[in-house]
């Protein structure tokens, strides 16, 4: 008999992710001007980045010339060197989970020149609001340092990060 241990990566347990969304969401939503932002693409593009903060380091340094302030933990290991770019392109889970946030009224779609794009509903909003761990607040630190990217194009982010990852 086989002992088959599960391997759990941790970024992609359901509620991290969820967590993740909604600041992601929260923060980004809206350009200054007040213009939707967060569409799919964009969506998976900032969770991207916010799950890997030394390449949003490099994306805010080639872009930006801003300087992120790592933590410990999020340089030097391999998965902070080497990221998946699997990720970038599973549109489908980010579907999925998207799907589970409308069901549970956490988000609203505003649909805009034939293209839909996620706010937060009051409900979205409340849970939002108490969420409060050191993991989060993280996230929200390098959500506020992703606002200067608001205003690329789905494209243009793609073709800066690209370049950056070298993992698989």
């Amino acid at each position: 008999m086989k002992d088959n241990i599960p391997f759990i990566i941790p970024e992609n347990d359901i509620n991290l992710r969820l967590a993740r969304f909604l600041i992601i969401i929260d923060t980004l939503a809206y350009t200054q001007r007040g213009k939707l932002v967060i569409n799919i693409d964009k969506l998976i593009i900032f969770d991207f980045l916010v799950k890997n903060p030394f390449l949003l380091r490099k994306v805010l340094e080639v872009k930006h010339r801003i300087k992120l302030k790592l933590l410990n933990e999020e340089y030097g290991s391999v998965t902070t060197l080497f990221p998946s770019k699997m990720s970038l392109v599973d549109i489908q889970s980010a579907k999925e989970l998207i799907k589970l946030m409308i069901s549970y009224n956490m988000l609203k779609v505003v649909e805009d020149k034939e293209e839909l794009f996620y706010t937060l509903s009051d409900n979205g909003k409340s849970i939002f609001n108490e969420l409060d761990t050191d993991y989060i607040i993280r996230i929200k630190e390098l959500c506020k340092t992703m606002l200067v990217l608001r205003s690329l194009g789905t494209n243009e982010l793609k073709k800066i990060i690209n370049p950056l990852v070298k993992g698989i």
